[in-house]
């Protein structure tokens, strides 16, 4: 899940090895995550085979083995890596990578998102999300579209998301930064040599522009990725995508909208009988007072999906709470309701209501 903190306005963020100075201050590892235990109630209306309703409990979290520490020279040296708090698909790791940090700006190396993603700004929502989020874990999507296309989520993923990458950020400059990823192969995040048949020799680009002026907050973003499709293969597209995304915070509100457009095939480039050739966007508005944040948001996409005819299409409306009960420990609540309608004609339309209890260490 990508959380509220993702939508509101932020900022992306000489000695030897002999040396005694170095070799008394190095890096020191610490802990730190998040994790949010859920359970609520899902109507699922119309799915072959039954309703799959009633009361489920859920959870989604992360583990951070991280730290950072500045050379004598003044450059920032880091590392992170992420470790889930369940298995999905057989992954466990959620992302390692280096980073350095100076005057000439930010560079990171290893399994990150994108900077098209990172720099990214969407709807706010307080709760579960409706951009890019678990909504499938209670509404059963019937078709077989998921997170990299427009379908649910403007966040650029077209494959790519855990695959190993270098990225450079420059220090922002009159509330402007821009970001841009070299990504060898899609959904590569391990040693192995490049297999040739996956997408390869990706470039994301991101830009963002952030500034108070007055009482008012703004955040605006731009991103675009693409990738050249696998050598020999026929009926695959290169893989393409750009976004756009903005937040306007004023008197505790904050007015929210993006959208993306994706093109590509499935299991990075070598099935030539899905598409994830779509568009999505979101808007949103939140309120925060004293402790508490309430956000209503709603997303729309659709996305060829498959060589069928027809689009597979979604759409969610989702009104949220969230409270903070203490440092670290915040209570929140979402109600929403979706419509998945594949394009094979299989449709289906619920709602879910459900709270959590998210702890950040």
């Amino acid at each position: 899940m990508r959380s509220y903190r993702r939508a509101v306005i932020g900022a992306l963020l000489a000695g030897t090895a002999a040396s005694p100075a170095l070799a008394a201050d190095k890096l020191q590892v610490e802990l730190g995550g998040e994790f949010t235990q859920y359970f609520g109630y899902a109507k699922n209306d119309k799915v072959a085979g039954g309703d799959f309703s009633g009361l489920d409990v859920k959870s989604d979290g992360a583990v951070t083995f991280g730290g950072d520490f500045t050379l004598d020279i003044g450059l920032q040296v880091g590392v992170e890596v992420n470790l889930k708090s369940e298995t999905a698909d057989g992954e466990q790791i959620d992302g390692s990578y280096l980073w350095l940090e100076h005057g000439f700006g930010r560079l990171e190396v290893g399994s990150r998102d994108s900077a098209a993603a990172l720099m990214h700004y969407s709807a706010p929502d307080v709760g579960l999300g409706v951009n890019d989020s678990d909504i499938a874990d209670w509404i059963v999507n019937p078709s077989t579209a998921d997170g990299d296309s427009a379908f649910q989520s403007t966040y650029l993923y077209l494959g790519e998301d855990q695959a190993t990458k270098i990225t450079y950020f420059t220090p922002r400059f009159e509330g402007f930064q821009i970001g841009v990823s070299y990504i060898p192969e899609f959904e590569r995040d391990n040693n192995n040599q490049p297999s040739d048949d996956l997408y390869r020799n990706g470039v994301a680009l991101g830009v963002n522009y952030l500034r108070t002026l007055g009482e008012v907050e703004v955040a605006l973003a731009a991103g675009y990725l693409r990738a050249e499709k696998p050598d020999g293969s026929t009926g695959i597209d290169d893989a393409q995508g750009y976004s756009f995304g903005g937040n306007v915070g004023y008197a505790g509100f904050t007015f929210g909208a993006s959208f993306s457009d994706t093109k590509g095939n499935g299991s990075a480039g070598t099935d030539s009988a899905v598409s994830f050739d779509g568009r999505g966007y979101d808007v949103g508005v939140a309120y925060a007072f004293d402790a508490f944040q309430v956000s209503l948001s709603y997303y729309n996409g659709k996305v060829a999906d498959s060589a069928a005819a027809g689009d597979s299409k979604h759409e969610t409306v989702m009104l949220s709470g969230n409270y903070e009960v203490g440092p670290g420990v915040n209570l929140l609540a979402s109600i929403f309701r979706s419509e998945f309608e594949a394009d094979t004609g299989t449709t289906n339309d619920g709602w879910a209501a459900i709270t959590g209890l998210t702890v950040t260490f």
